[in-house]
């Protein structure tokens, strides 16, 4: 029997990047050795996965934190700067395109921000045009949570008439040939239901009345994102001139994804231009906008977090190594630093930290150990992982989930007393999506199996992790608690499979003897088909079919049979 793999949405490993040396020495500027870069690659915070000397390739393994490096120029760019070949921020110029786009404020409902920049003059070979379709990827996993929070089009320009047009409109009102399609109209509606991308990304507008759409003045689609492209705009290899549009859920991030987008065709020798986007008239905006970011850093803290002494000027000089501009502030102690518009992951003055010691060289700095300092795991931990062993040898995959959460899901799709439960609830959420605190892991296993409903079955999941509780005996009035949950999801699940995997977890810890299950209500499960599980007298957790309206709720076909332990009294 082959095994197969589910990679499960919003989890699994990190990015690859493959990596030509002829290509890459061509970008850096410099003969490149595979074990020079071997060695090298690590300081600029990128791991290497696999060398082939033969064809003399590498592949490379970044952080989703740099997404950047989701291309051969940026990981050049870093490069150039290590290497001190180029110190400071990388310069870009921008022109200014005329061209402007509308925005309609129908789209608040669905889909309510958009960016613009066009790219002339683009001569792509094969390897530019691979590495334009491959960062287009690497973005909408890294920056566009798979296109929901930021999505992609990229089009002919030449073939398009300015003023463009955003808005939303009802999905039987339009009709368009969409790319990769039969080469016939469809309207929206029918492009969720019959073709391969809308079919991919139809959960993303579940439940809107409206469907996001992009027009040029001619009333021509040139894109309904997040789903599909217009046959109209598509990129061949006679395509001289682009426009860049990037939709989403958050204007911070579809505005990193432009400009990290930008500058890699920048780096591939093609010009940009701007383009205004106007947001019902009291607001216009120009795109991309590439601009540092000013900071202001303590010289101090930035040392004492690294354990050195550096000067200024050394302070200076380690921060150009990484691309960045730095001068000494007017402010005794302080430093202006100034970082590129394509780095979205400094979000904080401890940030630097990291890029001073990659400027500086971890290799350069001192190797102590202090008296007392040497860690080992917490027996919390050592159990837990002790767990995670036997979970995956039962043949399940774990999974991590946010220990914040929504409200709704977490109560009212699982049947449960919002008000009567013990939780905390935010008074001031960033977003609704995480308006509480989680008060047991089953709701975000179902979450879980609801975003990767699509995939092969059966799909077994757990997870370890912490959930809180209102316990006003805690100074703090929360308490902490360490549960294990776990789902099995296919035609055949029941009662019957989750309960084996229940005894096979309580005989490998040995407890088997010792707990048993008790036949009880919870209107979470199917009556008949629950119980609680108590360990020595106390109730540990329950076991059971998720009810049939549950399923409904988070849009689930087949059965569902779950379990949740409570792991303090193991402990």
């Amino acid at each position: 029997m082959v095994k197969k793999t589910i990679i499960l949405k919003g989890g699994g490993n990190l990015p690859t990047l493959d990596l030509k040396i002829e290509r890459l020495e061509k970008l850096v500027g410099k003969k490149l050795e595979i074990k020079e870069l071997e060695y090298d690659l690590q300081w600029i915070s990128l791991d290497l996965e696999n060398i082939n000397e033969e064809e003399q390739t590498i592949k490379v393994e970044y952080n989703p934190n740099r997404p950047d490096f989701s291309s051969p120029e940026g990981i050049a760019r870093a490069l150039k700067g290590y290497y001190e070949l180029e110190l400071g921020l990388p310069k870009y110029e921008l022109g200014s395109s005329e061209i402007v786009l509308n925005v309609d404020p129908s789209v608040k409902k669905v889909r309510p921000y958009i960016v613009c920049g066009v790219v002339r003059n683009i001569d792509l070979d094969e390897d530019e045009v691979a590495t334009l379709m491959n960062i287009q990827e690497h973005l909408h996993w890294a920056v566009g949570r798979d296109r929901k929070k930021v999505a992609i089009g990229v089009h002919d320009l030449d073939k398009i008439e300015p003023p463009y047009r955003y808005t939303a409109v009802k999905p039987d009102s339009i009709s368009f040939i969409p790319l990769h399609g039969d080469g016939y109209p469809m309207n929206l509606e029918e492009i969720l239901l019959l073709h391969e991308k809308g079919i991919e990304y139809a959960h993303i507008l579940e439940e809107k009345d409206v469907y996001p759409i992009i027009l040029d003045s001619k009333n021509e689609v040139l894109s309904f994102p997040p789903v599909i492209n217009g046959e109209l705009t598509e990129v061949t290899d006679k395509t001289k001139n682009l426009f860049l549009d990037l939709t989403g859920t958050d204007f911070k991030a579809i505005n990193l994804a432009l400009n990290i987008l930008s500058t890699t065709l920048a780096d591939m020798g093609a010009k940009l231009e701007t383009v205004k986007v106007n947001y019902e008239r009291e607001r216009e905006i120009i795109t991309p906008n590439l601009e540092s970011t000013e900071w202001e850093i303590e010289i101090s803290y930035i040392n004492s977090y690294l354990g050195l002494n550096l000067s200024p000027e050394d302070m200076i000089k380690c921060l150009k190594k990484v691309r960045m501009d730095a001068t000494k502030s007017k402010k005794k102690g302080f430093l202006n630093v100034y970082t590129p518009p394509f780095r979205g992951d400094i979000i904080h003055s401890v940030d630097f930290t990291e890029e001073v010691a990659i400027g500086y060289g971890y290799f350069n700095i001192p190797k102590t150990i202090r008296e007392g300092c040497i860690g080992k795991y917490h027996p919390i931990q050592s159990f837990s992982n002790k767990l995670r062993t036997i979970m995956i040898g039962a043949g399940y995959l774990e999974v991590l989930n946010f220990i914040l959460t929504n409200s709704e899901r977490h109560y009212n799709y699982m049947k449960q007393d919002f008000k009567e439960s013990n939780h905390v609830q935010i008074i001031n959420p960033v977003s609704k999506e995480y308006n509480t605190t989680r008060t047991t892991l089953l709701p975000k296993l179902m979450e879980t199996l609801f975003n990767n409903r699509s995939e092969e079955k059966p799909i077994r999941i757990f997870e370890v992790g912490d959930i809180i509780l209102i316990d006003n005996s805690e100074e703090t009035g929360t308490k902490r608690e360490v549960h294990l949950s776990a789902v099995t999801y296919h035609e055949l699940a029941d009662f019957t499979e989750i309960r084996s995997t229940l005894d096979f977890i309580m005989t490998s810890l040995g407890f088997y003897e010792n707990y048993e299950i008790i036949s009880e209500r919870n209107p979470s499960y199917i009556d008949g088909r629950y119980g609680s599980i108590i360990y020595k007298g106390v109730k540990i957790g329950e076991i059971g079919e998720i009810h049939p309206e549950v399923l409904i709720n988070f849009k689930l076909e087949f059965p569902v049979a779950a379990m949740e332990l409570n792991l303090q009294p193991f402990f």
